[in-house]
């Protein structure tokens, strides 16, 4: 069973301790996730803007180099961006900016990320910045004109906008005006009413947008509460499969970045026990779609249509 992930927070960690390795390191490790069969996970990068630190850009950098000096180099993960992803033993990596204050309208910034492998964008954290207004704002405010100039270049150059941290008025103008939207890791108010949990009317957006919404760990938005199991995440899914339909939704664990995940669910070597858990309930088809195949579909679609808009470009 092919098997994505679509948020992680490994990089933070070998940022934050630049003593460990990827090799056993994060809960996110290399060990982990051929334990784990996982076929491809998405890393992202971030800057802890609630340090109020005057350093992001170089924290940025930081992780892209721990990335390629200790992730891309291990045996278990390939790294092809661009490519469409395809079955086998290995891990395919997909470097994801969380939070892009640090980078602002600077094209060369962008640019530089952009030739560095990066492929997915979320504008913000939770916090308000240049670029857009974060899911902590409910004062109304949404993109800024820096924003949807970035939101602009970001669709031309063929780059996956990810909404996971927006609040509803970023969120409905960056997904109209976007290319690829998806939220990598989130869950849903009608189960649980958290702000970083989407709405219904947020879903059927992703529905038309043909996106993809990553189901996080994390109890908090789950439940509300620092525990959580199985059957609680499956009410999720189940929310979001009734709502728009099984085919729009992942996995967007937040390993390395949540305090208090799942019961069962402390790192990817866990995910074939929920898999399992999930094909004594559902059936199997959807849990196929759930564990990555909805994920596959959705990146390599990306993937095609970037390559159809180049070369009518070219002709």
């Amino acid at each position: 069973m092919y098997i994505a992930d679509g948020h992680c927070d490994a990089l933070l960690q070998l940022w934050s301790d630049d003593e460990k390795t990827f090799a056993e390191g994060p809960t996110v490790s290399a060990d982990s996730l051929q334990n784990g069969e996982v076929n491809a996970q998405v890393f992202a990068i971030f800057a802890p803007v609630y340090e109020r630190r005057d350093d992001d850009f170089s924290i940025i950098l930081r992780q892209v180099d721990a990335f390629h000096e200790k992730v891309k180099t291990n045996a278990q993960i390939e790294h092809k961006p661009a490519e469409e992803l395809t079955d086998g033993t290995k891990t395919r990596a997909i470097l994801a900016l969380e939070g892009a204050d640090a980078i602002g309208d600077d094209w060369m910034k962008w640019r530089l990320l952009k030739r560095l492998g990066v492929e997915s964008v979320g504008l913000t954290w939770n916090e308000g910045n240049s670029l857009a207004a974060g899911c902590f704002e409910q004062n109304g405010n949404g993109l800024t004109n820096k924003g949807r100039a970035v939101v602009e270049w970001l669709k031309g150059e063929g780059m996956i906008l990810d909404g996971a941290h927006l609040n509803e008025a970023s969120f409905y103008e960056s997904i109209e005006r976007c290319g690829t939207f998806f939220v990598s890791h989130a869950n849903v108010r009608g189960v649980h009413d958290h702000v970083r949990n989407l709405t219904d009317e947020q879903l059927k957006l992703i529905k038309k947008k043909e996106g993809l919404l990553g189901m996080t760990f994390f109890t908090s938005f789950i439940n509300g509460t620092s525990e959580a199991g199985f059957a609680d995440l499956a009410r999720h899914i189940d929310y979001v499969a009734g709502l728009i339909g099984p085919e729009y939704i992942g996995l967007g664990s937040d390993f390395d970045g949540i305090p208090s995940p799942v019961t069962g669910l402390e790192g990817p070597q866990r995910l074939p026990a929920l898999i399992d858990w999930l094909l004594q309930r559902y059936q199997e088809a959807d849990v196929k779609r759930w564990a990555g195949e909805n994920f596959k579909q959705f990146y390599n679609q990306h993937v095609q249509n970037n390559k159809d808009i180049m070369q009518r470009g070219r002709t």
